[in-house]
């Protein structure tokens, strides 16, 4: 049984496409980290002679697991030779609880997801009020 992506993982990888655009070179692939709905997310490109990879850790759960993933902190090997910046990060939704996330690791809030007390829920965007649906409003 391969990795399926449901309309959560759609959402969140819209997100990070936003922040590392494939417009800058990036390029984005996911691999599951066989825990539920956890995803890592490699971002690879070439800038300036060097190769760089950013692995971005992806969890809906309210608290991040610790011990993170060892495939996160774990360098992608480069096969040209050329030299290599690594990074790796973690998103979560917003209102989660982030203490053991080591300071090095960088981390990024979902705009899609966020905790309401226990309670995971989809953040919508606002509706956006126009002439039109005001005047359908009785006064």
């Amino acid at each position: 049984m391969g990795f399926s992506s449901d309309i959560m993982h759609d959402f969140v990888a819209k997100e990070i496409k936003n922040i590392y655009s494939s417009y800058d070179g990036w390029k984005c692939t996911s691999r599951p980290t066989g825990n539920r709905y956890d995803s890592i997310m490699v971002l690879e490109r070439r800038n300036g002679g060097h190769h760089e990879c950013i692995k971005v850790f992806v969890t809906f759960e309210r608290s991040v697991p610790s011990p993170l993933p060892e495939d996160l902190t774990t360098a992608e090997r480069n096969r040209d030779g050329m030299p290599t910046r690594f990074t790796c990060a973690v998103m979560v939704p917003a209102n989660a609880d982030t203490s053991s996330v080591p300071p090095e690791i960088l981390v990024c809030t979902m705009r899609s997801f966020a905790f309401e007390g226990k309670e995971l829920t989809w953040v919508k965007k606002p509706v956006r009020k126009t002439e039109s649906t005001l005047a359908k409003v009785p006064a």
